[in-house]
């Protein structure tokens, strides 16, 4: 009877706690949320970002404003078009937004990525200042470097702070004569303030905004770049046709390595730790070999190869993979640089981007774009290259029974996508009617409000174009 008893109530506890674990867990169920699986990398989100210039007379209706063309890298297509302000000659960035140099004295800044739903801000110069360039360090901030006088006649050379956190000018910097570009990035806490009228570079602590050294380099210097772990600069001399090494720990120059004629930019690759020099007065792509440096034991950086190509440069891209270097041949006159290509462009009429072979150091291949390519960048992923033609034109076939009739042309700038796996330019023309190379996309039009019409006294069926803006500089964000 005992043995009996106890069976039943073991029977019974064991029910009475399955009854509580079950309760238990119903009511767990009531907070927990499910983790959804994850739906992509939002890192791998990147623009191409075409900054154009609007040359149309402002009226009242057409206040004739630049903008940025967002592309987006992954789906070859338009996102956004971000109006800047009235002839935009620069296009800057930091980690996460982009600044562009207007001519009206202003800076407009936006969240890169978010070109349909930003916020757009301004900020107004000092009166008398000329923005001509700018970039970034560590701290977030953007720097802008200042040329043009003020007061009647005092000179401002001087770089404007825009703050990370604030839409203004928080600080002015005296540095040297000319400054014309900033060298910066996330790996160091200073800045590179390239200076073209004095031959040098000033160095800048974006902690505290203090000037610790100045550095002579070559002649004319007009552009620098910063090794990405941030222990070497890079500054291309225009006039002594030369690159000038500066070590960051001891802010000295440890290596002067030759290049072309009339150098005029430069991109660091960081798979082989090379850079790649444009040079707008020879027919040559200049490569310096950057890792390895030990200056105890006396190894420094070189230059390996300089690369012939059919025309001057005037502007190299590399991939981040290695494998290739394409350098944009748009035809511009010796010793433009990004300080004068707006003003140059209508001289640019080359058409051509060379593909180079990075492990031969050799012209691999040629490919054909609009005409005016002034400007390129390869995509982060290595996937694409974006080149402008800012002197591309579509010619349209005349249908009207007057067989004399002329065909028409018109200038439609555009920016064209190199295909890096076939390297081959995307999507040509197949309407019967035109007969230019048409590229992917062409960029905004100089009037919003302008409407395509078809000329029934020409041609009945294709719309004659709207003038656009003309575009001058690619860059991929992030």
């Amino acid at each position: 009877m005992i043995s009996t008893r106890k069976a039943l109530w073991l029977l019974l506890v064991t029910a009475i706690l399955t009854l509580l674990v079950t309760g238990c867990n119903d009511t767990l169920r009531q907070f927990i949320t499910p983790v959804p699986a994850p739906g992509g990398d939002p890192g791998a989100l990147s623009h191409a970002i075409v900054l154009s210039t609007n040359p149309a007379t402002p009226t009242a209706s057409n206040p004739a404003l630049g903008s940025d063309l967002h592309i987006d890298v992954s789906g070859d297509s338009v996102v956004g078009v971000v109006p800047v302000g009235p002839l935009p000659k620069f296009l800057g960035k930091t980690t996460n937004k982009v600044f562009v140099l207007n001519g009206d004295n202003t800076v407009t800044s936006y969240i890169a990525l978010l070109p349909q739903s930003t916020q757009i801000s301004t900020v107004t110069l000092p009166t008398g200042t000329v923005a001509v360039g700018g970039g970034f360090s560590n701290s977030g901030n953007f720097f802008v470097v200042n040329s043009g006088t003020v007061n009647g006649g005092q000179s401002t050379n001087n770089v404007g702070v825009i703050s990370a956190n604030v839409s203004a000018i928080t600080a002015t910097i005296p540095v040297g004569t000319s400054p014309v570009a900033v060298a910066g990035n996330n790996a160091n806490n200073k800045i590179y303030v390239v200076n073209q009228g004095s031959g040098n570079v000033t160095v800048v602590s974006t902690i505290d905004n203090f000037v610790s050294a100045t550095i002579p380099v070559g002649t004319s210097p007009v552009w620098g770049v910063m090794a990405p772990d941030g222990v070497h600069v890079f500054i291309v001399n225009q006039g002594s046709n030369d690159v000038s090494v500066i070590d960051t720990l001891l802010d000295q120059v440890i290596a002067t390595i030759p290049v072309g004629t009339s150098p005029n930019y430069a991109v660091f690759e960081p798979t082989n730790q090379r850079l790649y020099v444009s040079n707008t007065g020879s027919s040559t792509i200049s490569v310096i070999k950057a890792n390895g440096i030990d200056l105890a034991n006396g190894i420094l950086p070189t230059k390996i190869a300089e690369i012939p190509i059919p025309a001057p440069a005037d502007s190299v891209a590399a991939l981040a993979d290695g494998s290739r270097a394409y350098a944009a041949m748009g035809g511009c006159p010796a010793g433009t640089n990004h300080t004068t290509i707006v003003a140059d462009i209508p001289n640019c009429t080359g058409n051509q981007v060379a593909v180079i072979d990075t492990q031969a150091l050799a012209l691999r291949k040629v490919l054909t774009v609009g005409p005016g390519a002034v400007s390129i960048d390869a995509a982060n992923n290595s996937s694409r290259v974006y080149v402008i033609g800012a002197n591309d034109i579509t010619t349209i076939i005349a249908n009207v029974p007057n067989p004399s009739q002329p065909s028409q042309t018109f200038l439609t700038p555009s920016v064209s996508i190199i295909n890096t796996a076939s390297d081959t330019v995307l999507r040509q023309a197949v309407d019967p009617s035109i007969t230019s190379l048409v590229p992917t996309f062409h960029v905004p039009q100089q009037d919003p409000a302008c409407v395509p019409t078809i000329d029934s006294a020409f041609n009945k069926t294709v719309p004659l174009p709207c003038p656009e803006q003309v575009p001058f500089v690619v860059r991929i964000l992030p």
